[in-house]
């Protein structure tokens, strides 16, 4: 019934509990107990008296006929199987489970409404409220070679830029090493999750969160400057982004296979907000780091001078952040 309360207050007008009740065969008590416990979903709801209920803020909800639609055929056909969840631990603990996709070269996608336990890179909590941003997972299979050779999160980083610029989002930009920044601050997110035995195919999960419309008491559980794209409309597209983010991913992760991280490395320069700026990078043991950043080598790993020398750093071992 939570769902189906969700869904009737997702255009944001006033409902009263009466017509809620009928709609959903319950007593208005009912209506009014389920209404409670939506803040727990990160959702806002004004009651007033002689009006009802509605949601401060309404949103387009995630539909799978929809999504695909926005897909252009050639990727969309690759689509082995799309799950639209209204919650989840992760969308991409989802489909771990789910296993790999049953032929290659065919991908297997995730979105959620909510996520309760979204993670971020280095063990953070993503923070994931009903209905306000987007949570979607993509898994495949990839060669081992393939993956050695590095890049793969970057390669993802610009499959979502290019999503967002197509919809019209500017003043775009990527930090190392697969993070999305708009006006300055983040708006998007990677998380890579691969398994598999040594010499043959692995496992890849492609985890990716964008923030469309971050509740404030929400974001105020973000531990960094963190942006959404509330100001660009998108929270009323959320199915039409989500379409052409799968369709992108499809196309890059087809071209990494193929032609690797070279494929993308002048892209990445365009698009790098830290090269040539000073960065401080926090490395596992908390010690840190300071330098200026001079980029990616051929294996998507950054590159830092300090003091005249040039080490290189690889996302598994660090965070890094733009120095003040």
């Amino acid at each position: 019934m939570c769902y189906r309360l969700i869904d009737r207050l997702s255009d944001g007008a006033f409902h009263s509990g009466e017509a809620l009740a009928q709609e959903l065969g319950v007593s208005r008590a009912a209506v009014w107990k389920q209404i409670r416990k939506l803040a727990g979903f990160g959702l806002d709801v004004h009651a007033v008296r002689g009006r009802g209920y509605r949601l401060s803020t309404p949103f387009e909800g995630l539909d799978a006929d929809r999504i695909l639609a926005a897909m252009d055929s050639a990727q969309r056909v690759r689509i082995e199987s799309l799950h639209v969840l209204g919650e989840v631990d992760s969308t991409s603990d989802f489909l771990k489970r789910q296993g790999a996709p049953d032929e290659d070269g065919r991908f297997s996608a995730c979105l959620a409404e909510w996520q309760r336990a979204g993670r971020g890179r280095r063990g953070r909590r993503w923070v994931s409220p009903w209905g306000a941003n987007l949570y979607l997972s993509l898994a495949c299979m990839l060669d081992e070679g393939v993956l050695q050779a590095g890049g793969l999160s970057l390669a993802a980083a610009i499959a979502v830029h290019r999503s967002l610029a197509g919809m019209g989002v500017g003043e775009l930009g990527l930090k190392w090493p697969n993070d999305i920044f708009f006006q300055g601050r983040k708006l998007a997110g990677i998380l890579l999750d691969v398994s598999g035995e040594s010499g043959g195919n692995y496992h890849v999960v492609v985890g990716i969160g964008v923030n469309l419309r971050m509740p404030d008491i929400a974001g105020a559980n973000i531990d960094q400057p963190w942006a959404d794209l509330r100001m660009q409309g998108l929270e009323q597209q959320r199915n039409q982004l989500a379409g052409k983010l799968l369709e992108s991913l499809v196309q890059v992760i087809d071209t990494f296979a193929r032609e690797g991280l070279a494929a993308f490395a002048d892209e990445w320069r365009r698009l790098d907000i830290t090269h040539g700026r000073p960065v401080d990078l926090h490395t596992g043991g908390q010690q840190c780091i300071s330098g200026v950043a001079r980029g990616i080598d051929a294996h998507g790993a950054l590159l830092i001078e300090q003091n005249g020398h040039t080490r290189a750093f690889h996302a598994g071992e660090v965070s890094v952040r733009l120095a003040g």
